[in-house]
């Protein structure tokens, strides 16, 4: 008999059902999608570092190595667990080529090197030590899907060919934002390339369960070891390799949060709306003696058999679109671990869907026992509590929810690929940039390059920037050394969140991380050794910066000669000069006058290079984001107007007995409905812009990005995006007003709401 009724009542109220059930299945969707792809993002990574052995601990260094020091460093400290050094040699982009496809555009850092005998295994697709043959390589997994390659294929270096064997899983730098690549030939052909490149040493340690690898990054500084170039720990390295794809499953999962709370309202306009039609008959079981507790469970039952299918539906949906949105992952890092437990936290996020809705909803038909059976079979209407004009601030909020969802996203995805996003990589806002190392007589080179530079007419400006490392101690004792970039700071600025660039000797500028490292803050003094003087800086500006593991500092100058790690040059050119011909120019120039060494890039095809991955996984996410704010605001508009009209269905008849028009009476409710979907766009783009940049400000300040706020596409943010949402709203009105052509004039001589 139950299932009876609530057979004819789903297939009497079609719509109504099938939105409950599309909200239902929307909703399990994002979470189980969240749920799913964090999982798997977890899993993935923690099994390839730890099949990989990934150092806790590395410092890149160019120059000559005291393994002797090393050695007696790490049996002291009781800390290390294990310690190698091994060698990447790193290779002039320009003599390489993949399967035809130069890399001389790449923004990469590419050497090769061979398989670490201890820890830090470079791995196949199978998460195992590929084993290679003589002329034969393995190339790094990001650049088999952006090259197209396959086994079998010719690479070349230089005038050697070398074979395709496979490609290799990096768990330090398989992420586009490490700023190296690492190829792994045999040791045979290492040793016949060492003379085509610069040789980089790169110095690992393994540390025993429970030891904190940056207390011992500032043991390792303070012990003076070699440390001419950046050093990471094994916290740095996981999210780098988990943030790419890590920004995009957190927009799923704020869409997810967002998506609920407004199905949750949306069920419960939906629910009064079945209540306000089918008035009569519950006034007509509660006089034949029904009592409410068994009203309550009809429409629970066929709630929860409609929310059933909706979470059997989400969870096929999630499954499918986990696939497309997953592949990177696996490619990257490998099948996870725990592949059962992604499925299990799928489900158990989508009972959670489930039990939230259901318990909503058990409270709200608490308000059947308030009907009174006599009003309800005479179909006199309830009195109402609020307005008619409040009714209509849900759809304007319903519009200002959904175009917040699509503009945090496109914001992030305009930020991010914006060439003005470099200032908060701790880059100078520059049109082209230029890197000398990875070369003999670094400074020599750069004194070449900036006289050619001040010679060029179709230089604008430029500022050469040199790079040291610089032994520092802090006024309470503690020491290390500060990776510091010297020159003038002030023509190319970085964002700055508090302070500015140094102006002077004495002045330090220090990155958020670092100055988070050493506890200081503007005004604080440090003290930086060169050559054998010490000499006092007082920190005055603390800025973004992502790059080098987000840990530099920046100074006008020291006193004295220092040791140049690298160089680099930040280029403006004069307006109408060809970026790509100038920079084909100058490249080519400058390799054969100084033998390699110079990498000159545009600034926009750096932010790419560097985050490619990053962008790809966002846009994604913006376009997902995007249909699912459609859905949203097309069924919650349609579903409230028909509420609305429902509730008010003895006035709209009574107005048509007086003889007003179906399409006046639809021209009223449409002018107010479409102007709570104006309103609501304007509160998107005043409320929405400042939540969204600080939802983003808190992101990217765990990256060390501080002071971070949108750069915005204007014409998408302001025109585009709300005309859509303009004209989705006006679809959904246009649609919605439609059930007043249903009501009759004569319905409200008989007294019924229901017709």
């Amino acid at each position: 008999m139950i299932g009876k009724l609530i057979y004819s009542d789903v297939r009497n109220n079609r719509f109504l059902s099938a939105a409950v059930c599309l909200f239902m299945a929307v909703c399990v969707m994002l979470f189980g999608l969240t749920v799913f792809l964090l999982t798997g993002l977890s899993s993935s990574v923690a099994g390839i570092m730890q099949t990989a052995k990934t150092p806790d601990f590395l410092q890149m260094h160019t120059g000559d190595v005291d393994e002797k020091a090393l050695e007696d460093f790490a049996r002291e400290d009781e800390a290390v667990e294990a310690w190698k050094v091994s060698t990447f040699l790193n290779l002039e982009n320009g003599i390489l080529t993949l399967n035809g496809k130069s890399l001389s555009d790449s923004t990469q850092d590419n050497g090769v090197c061979v398989q670490s005998k201890q820890f830090d295994f470079l791995l196949s697709m199978e998460n195992t030590l590929p084993e290679v043959n003589q002329g034969e390589v393995y190339v790094p997994v990001c650049y088999m899907q952006q090259y197209d390659l396959h086994t079998g294929e010719i690479m070349e270096i230089g005038d050697r060919q070398f074979t395709i064997g496979g490609f290799l899983r990096d768990s330090q730098m398989n992420a586009m934002m490490a700023s190296s690549k690492r190829f792994l030939v045999h040791e045979t052909d290492f040793l016949d390339l060492a003379a085509m490149g610069q040789a980089e040493a790169l110095i690992g340690f393994l540390l025993k369960d429970g030891e904190d690898p940056d207390a011992f990054a500032r043991r390792y500084e303070a012990a003076g070891l070699p440390g001419n170039g950046p050093a990471i720990t094994y916290p740095l390295i996981r999210m780098m390799n988990t943030l790419s794809d890590g920004l995009m499953i957190l927009i799923l999962g704020l869409i997810a949060v967002a998506t609920l709370v407004i199905s949750l309202l949306c069920v419960r306009f939906i629910l009064l709306a079945g209540m306000e039609k089918d008035r009569r008959e519950i006034g007509m079981l509660k006089a034949i003696g029904v009592g409410s507790r068994q009203i309550r469970f009809l429409y629970f039952a066929k709630f929860l058999g409609l929310a059933g299918a909706g979470l059997v539906l989400g969870l096929l949906g999630a499954f499918a679109l986990q696939k497309p949105l997953f592949r990177q992952i696996q490619e990257l890092y490998g099948r996870p671990e725990n592949v059962a437990g992604m499925y299990f936290g799928a489900v158990v996020s989508a009972l959670a869907v489930l039990g939230v809705q259901l318990f909503s909803l058990w409270r709200l038909l608490k308000g059947t026992e308030k009907l009174s059976p006599v009003k309800s079979l005479q179909g006199i209407p309830e009195e109402k509590k609020k307005g008619t004009r409040k009714q209509y601030v849900f759809i304007g909020a319903v519009t200002a929810v959904s175009l917040f969802l699509m503009l945090l996203p496109q914001n992030l995805y305009s930020t991010i690929s914006s060439p003005k996003f470099v200032g908060y990589m701790g880059i100078g806002e520059g049109q082209l940039r230029l890197d000398v190392r990875q070369t003999q007589d670094i400074q020599g080179k750069t004194g070449k390059i900036r006289e050619d530079l001040g010679k060029d007419g179709e230089v604008a400006r430029f500022v050469s920037l040199q790079t040291v490392s610089c032994p520092v101690q802090t006024l309470n004792g503690e020491s290390g050394s500060l990776t510091l970039e010297l020159g003038d700071h002030r023509v190319f600025p970085v964002r700055y969140a508090s302070g500015h660039a140094p102006e002077a000797e004495g002045e330090l500028a220090l990155s958020v991380l670092n100055a988070q490292q050493w506890n200081l803050g503007l005004g604080d003094v440090v003290t930086l050794k060169a050559g054998a003087i010490w000499k006092p800086y007082t920190v005055c500006g603390i800025y973004s910066d992502i790059t080098n593991g987000g840990k530099t500092a920046k100074a006008f100058s020291l006193p004295g000669e220092q040791e140049v790690m690298w160089s680099i040059f930040y280029i403006t050119l004069q307006e109408g000069v060809s970026e790509e011909s100038w920079i084909a120019q100058h490249q080519r120039a400058w390799e054969e006058q100084n033998g390699g060494g110079i990498k000159l890039i545009s600034i926009g095809e750096y932010v790419r290079g560097t985050y490619g991955q990053t962008i790809s996984q966002i846009r994604q996410a913006a376009k997902l984001t995007f249909l699912v704010a459609v859905i949203i605001l097309w069924l919650v508009t349609v579903l409230f107007l028909r509420l609305v009209i429902q509730q008010q269905r003895y006035e709209i008849s009574l107005r048509k007995a007086l003889g007003f028009s179906s399409g006046e009476i639809e021209r009223l409710y449409e002018k107010k409905s479409m102007a709570a979907v104006l309103c609501g766009i304007g509160a998107g783009l005043l409320v929405g812009l400042p939540a969204g940049n600080l939802v983003a400000k808190t992101i990217l300040a765990n990256m060390g990005a501080a002071g971070f706020s949108f750069l915005l596409d204007v014409r998408r943010v302001f025109l585009i995006l709300p005309g859509e949402v303009l004209l989705v709203g006006w679809l959904a009105v246009s649609a919605g007003s439609r059930a007043i052509r249903k009501i009759r004039a004569f319905e409200c001589c008989m007294g019924e709401r229901n017709g």
